[in-house]
């Protein structure tokens, strides 16, 4: 509402600004008459602007700290399988891991996955491919290890398996810092 308002004070004030300019000043005068419409005119154009460009920025900053709450809660969450499946991983047989790595990808890592662009505009360009990188690597080597254990190689498993929560920690702590950033900058505005 507070956009569509800024964009609308932003077109009456441009509209009055052109129609007060185009009235020549009388004779022996060096302004218009109009000069206070057309000062009043470029005031209300500028402020429907900042109005604009305010719900702009509101909007984006609380659509971001909800996305980065969203992706953060994902990656806590796996972290947390990933720490159950990390105990139980050696009790259990190759079906159950493929089963359960494939839980994982379905739950957590393609739900990540699917806000990849929301991510990127959340983050940033820099900020947001890196969290996208750890994620793609960890979603990797889930992949690995769910064809080693449909392939019933075990040792593979147990040789990949460490690697994986690294990458997906590594995603959460760059999201923590993020969201972090975007409360203290919520925050210092209000």
């Amino acid at each position: 509402m507070l956009r569509v308002s800024g964009l609308l004070l932003f077109v009456i004030g441009v509209i009055l600004a052109l129609i007060s300019a185009a009235k020549l000043p009388a004779d022996n005068t060096n302004w218009s008459d109009m000069l206070p419409l057309y000062s009043l005119a470029v005031l209300l154009a500028c402020s429907g602007l900042l109005l604009y460009y305010r719900s702009q920025s509101y909007f984006t900053n609380s659509s971001s700290t909800f996305l980065c709450s969203n992706v953060v809660l994902l990656l806590q969450e796996l972290i947390l399988e990933l720490n159950k499946l990390e105990i139980e991983i050696f009790n259990l047989d190759t079906v159950e891991i493929a089963n359960r790595v494939n839980i994982l990808l379905n739950n957590y890592v393609l739900p990540c996955v699917a806000t990849k662009q929301e991510i990127i505009k959340s983050l940033g360009n820099h900020k947001g491919s890196e969290v996208l990188v750890h994620i793609a690597q960890g979603e990797r080597l889930l992949n690995r290890i769910w064809s080693a254990a449909s392939d019933e190689k075990i040792q593979e498993i147990y040789i990949t398996y460490p690697n994986i929560s690294y990458n997906f920690e590594e995603a959460y702590h760059k999201c923590i810092n993020c969201e972090t950033k975007l409360l203290i900058f919520q925050q210092i505005k209000d």
